[in-house]
C-alpha cells in the first residue's frame, strides 16, 4: 500500500439557477482519480471539471489544508471550495 494525495471539492454556494450543482454537493480526488464512491452526484458538468483541474492541481501540490475558491466558467453559477486533505493508504487492487 501506497499513500495517496486526497482533495475533496465542496459546492459552497449557487449564485443562480443550475442544472447539476446543489450547495453542498461535495466530491473527491483521490491520487489523480476521479472518486464516485463517497457522493450523490450522477451527473457532472464538463466545464467545471475542466475548470477545476487547474486549481486541483495547486491545490494537491500544498499542505494539507491548503484550499482555494473557484467560481465556475459560466458566470460564476457555483463557487466550489478545493481543500487539500490529509493523506490516505490506498491500493487499487481489484
Amino acid at each position: 500500500m501506497e499513500k495517496q494525495t486526497v482533495v475533496r471539492i465542496t459546492a459552497i454556494r449557487v449564485n443562480s439557477s443550475c442544472p447539476i450543482f446543489r450547495t453542498g454537493d461535495v466530491f473527491y480526488i483521490r491520487k489523480h482519480c476521479f472518486d464516485l464512491s463517497e457522493n450523490s452526484l450522477t451527473k457532472y458538468c464538463y466545464h467545471s471539471l475542466r475548470d477545476l483541474y487547474e486549481v486541483f492541481a495547486r491545490v494537491r501540490k500544498g499542505a494539507v489544508g491548503n484550499k482555494e475558491v473557484f467560481k465556475c466558467r459560466d458566470n460564476g453559477i457555483v463557487e466550489f471550495e478545493v481543500e487539500r486533505l490529509p493523506d490516505e493508504y490506498y491500493s487499487y487492487e481489484r
